[in-house]
């Protein structure tokens, strides 16, 4: 039964069960199991996340190729960064740092720093192309025998 505690006008509620109790040595589930469903959330997650990458390719790619066309302004430039900082975060949390690198890449060459007349437009280009070849091959990080090319593009593809 739940507790209830009358205290200056309120009611707290205190439940019975409390998250010591079902993590405690007995009658709760143990680290190991904690663990295992954690990294199946995280697993879930994770196809969550590379899911919803093609989508941010698209995203990328209309607003690119208007940019490229002389129809976009800021709210492409906007929209650019948006994508690019999203990434930036979320890829090094599902373990896809490449991602990230990726996503901080785009970030910088679409700051507010820069007008969206000004901006580097082949070089956001690049970033979209390892981005898109990066979500197929699936490549997490540098241990991946695909990875050097593309952290040397990645290398290459700064403004100077």
């Amino acid at each position: 039964m739940t507790k209830i505690v009358k205290m200056e006008g309120y009611e707290i509620h205190h439940p019975k069960t409390t998250l010591k109790n079902k993590v405690g040595t007995s009658g709760g589930i143990s680290l190991k199991e904690m663990e295992q469903r954690m990294a199946k959330k995280m697993a879930g997650l994770t196809e969550e996340f590379l899911a919803g990458i093609p989508a941010v390719i698209k995203t990328i790619e209309t607003s690119l190729t208007k940019l490229e066309k002389g129809d976009g302004g800021e709210p492409e430039q906007t929209l650019l960064f948006r994508q690019g900082h999203d990434l930036k975060g979320m890829g090094g949390s599902f373990g896809y740092p490449i991602m990230g690198t990726i996503g901080e890449g785009i970030c910088e060459l679409t700051s507010r720093d820069f007008k969206a007349s000004s901006l580097s437009l082949p070089l956001i280009r690049i970033h979209l192309d390892l981005l898109t070849y990066v979500a197929a091959k699936r490549i997490k990080d540098d241990a991946d025998p695909n990875a050097a090319p593309i952290l040397a593009a990645l290398a290459n593809a700064r403004l100077k």
